[in-house]
């Protein structure tokens, strides 16, 4: 085989193996990735009481494989980018409607308020998973945001 076909060939493979893995840069828990349900939501006092939902009320989150994630409350939509480690969901971009909300809605959306790092910008909890279905995203070591996989 002629050396610059071959040299082509390795290039052309080399650009398509960057493409093919650039949807995975950043999210290396893929446990993370899939819908998931806000099920609870504690964002008071260590002995604070634990918000859920109202009769009906939804509000879901899908994070999807290429760092980026979208959902809904009762009254808005949003949507980013995120990355993830083993031990931590790091929300780098949050876009979001804003009309008026639920209380449900409204203590969601101040959790990524109360999770900002003054450091990076970005909200930033810790994982805590049970069960497989089941994620905590914890922050400021005692509020949390209770999740159920869909």
């Amino acid at each position: 085989m002629d050396v610059g076909l071959r040299n082509g060939i390795f290039t052309f493979l080399c650009i398509a193996l960057i493409a093919c893995t650039g949807d995975d840069v950043g999210v290396n828990n893929q446990k993370i990735i899939g819908e998931w349900q806000v099920t609870a939501i504690h964002n008071s006092s260590p002995s604070g009481p634990t918000l859920g939902p109202l009769t009906g009320e939804i509000i879901s989150i899908i994070f999807f494989q290429n760092g980026t994630f979208e959902g809904t409350t009762s009254a808005n939509t949003f949507g980013g980018e995120f990355s993830a480690t083993d031990t931590t969901l790091f929300i780098e971009e949050m876009i979001t409607t804003e009309v008026a909300d639920t209380m449900f809605g409204q203590a969601f959306y101040e959790a990524f308020e109360g999770s900002r790092s003054a450091d990076t910008g970005f909200s930033e909890f810790e994982l805590s998973f049970q069960d497989g279905n089941q994620l905590n995203l914890e922050y400021q070591n005692f509020k949390f945001l209770g999740l159920q996989k869909q």
